[in-house]
């Protein structure tokens, strides 16, 4: 019995569940603000695009994944008619990737969304809680990078 307890605190049951709910939670109110194609795996590229817009190269840097899922993640964003590329003005092998006017009217609806599980968290939380969940998620992606990097 003493085992079982213990379990309920491992981390990587933790992870699992927390991210399982919130990809749930998340889905089901993205299918009331965004075209049913638009999958929650799309998430962190389209956020990371951005109203300002962002290189394919800044892309793959700033969320870790290879230069081929950037680019069929992105070819599924303007097959939605979310985002368009062109070639970099500086480097004709880049390119910047942007956000359609629907793209950037649904990037403020998710953002409003995030604000809204911000209120909820600290609710749940505490503000200082709060603050503090998320400086240590923080110092552990910067942990897990800097271990990337050896």
């Amino acid at each position: 019995m003493e085992d079982q307890e213990g379990n309920e605190r491992v981390l990587f049951r933790i992870n699992y569940l927390l991210k399982r709910l919130m990809d749930r939670y998340v889905t089901k109110n993205l299918a009331q603000i965004a075209q049913k194609d638009f999958s929650i795996t799309f998430m962190p590229y389209f956020m990371a695009i951005g109203e300002q817009g962002i290189s394919n190269h800044e892309l793959v840097h700033k969320i870790k994944v290879t230069k081929q899922g950037v680019s069929k993640n992105v070819k599924e964003l303007e097959a939605l008619g979310l985002v368009y590329s062109e070639k970099g003005e500086s480097d004709a092998r880049s390119l910047m990737i942007h956000l359609t006017e629907p793209g950037k009217d649904l990037y403020r609806k998710i953002k409003d969304g995030a604000d809204t599980i911000k209120t909820d968290y600290i609710k749940v939380l505490g503000a200082k809680n709060y603050e503090i969940m998320v400086d240590s998620m923080l110092k552990l992606i910067d942990y897990f990078e800097q271990l990337e990097e050896e």
